[in-house]
């Protein structure tokens, strides 16, 4: 392999992350099928495949944290009825990258939340492929960008079969000299009568000089379904920062309530208490890291 194998932002699924110019010094072994991060993570020896068998449950907690480039891949194969929750917890580093594709049986369900911090290029990638009846998928994630870092959550949810429902919230905020991304495609597919789907993504830029870049889609095939997309990108309502600091709440710190309450709101019920508690703690660290 050479660098010039490499996505730039010319290729669609890579237009706000050039892994080209991140790896501009390296050319990392690749091997097998499948995306670009699961090439390189066959090539690494980190590609790992995880079974839920019909009907069982299970909780998987991943610390994605460590120096120069890190690829992981996973293959995620959920059984009729079962339930897999993911969590991923994304330190900052230099390229972390990871993929995580998942296939669902009839009835199956798959809950993930993500918490990234970034890096000089960070991204992670979540493909569902949801090939029986009556599936549940919910991605949320948060994403925190602050100077000199970059964070991208992308993601792909493909309904084949009828009765699926689909939930992802994404919500991110951004510092001078950080960039976030947010890339999310549902694809109903012909067969995939009666399908709800709903895709959102709201991000803040909290100074002038900070990106956020959001590309949400909806690609609908079948015609009885409920689906909806939104997206919001802006700065921290006035009126409320406003109200608050009318409340005698100094200003820095009125900000920093009213952010992690944009924040926090995406994280899912079902995250287990200790795990809530660290996100809690990363949010209120990055927040006091500098006035946003």
């Amino acid at each position: 392999m050479n660098v010039a194998e490499l996505p730039n932002r010319r290729n669609e699924a890579w237009k706000y992350s050039d892994l080209r110019a991140a790896l501009v010094d390296a050319a990392p072994p690749m091997a097998g099928d499948g995306t670009v991060i699961e090439r390189l993570a066959h090539g690494a020896g980190a590609f790992d495949h995880r079974v839920i068998a019909a009907g069982e449950r299970d909780v998987f907690v991943d610390y994605l944290d460590g120096d120069g480039l890190l690829a992981r891949g996973e293959l995620i194969e959920v059984g009729a009825g079962g339930v897999y929750h993911r969590i991923v917890l994304q330190t900052p580093g230099e390229i972390p990258l990871a993929s995580s594709r998942v296939r669902l049986a009839e009835g199956a369900s798959f809950r993930q939340f993500i918490i990234g911090e970034g890096g000089k290029l960070a991204r992670v990638e979540t493909i569902v492929e949801a090939a029986g009846a009556g599936t549940e998928i919910e991605l949320n994630g948060i994403y925190l960008a602050g100077p000199g870092r970059h964070i991208d959550l992308t993601s792909t949810i493909e309904l084949r079969a009828p009765g699926g429902r689909a939930r992802q919230l994404i919500k991110g905020v951004a510092r001078k000299g950080g960039r976030g991304v947010f890339q999310g495609k549902i694809v109903v597919e012909p067969g995939a009568q009666k399908t709800d789907a709903r895709q959102h993504h709201h991000g803040l830029l909290l100074e002038e000089g900070a990106e956020i870049f959001a590309k949400p889609e909806l690609m609908i095939h079948a015609d009885d379904v409920q689906c909806a997309h939104g997206n919001t990108a802006g700065g921290l309502d006035e009126r409320a920062l406003f109200y608050m600091r009318s409340r005698g709440i100094p200003e820095a710190e009125a900000r920093a309530l009213l952010i992690e309450a944009f924040l926090l709101d995406v994280v899912p019920d079902w995250t287990p208490p200790d795990v809530k508690d660290e996100v809690v703690a990363r949010v209120r660290a990055w927040l006091a890291g500098g006035r946003p």
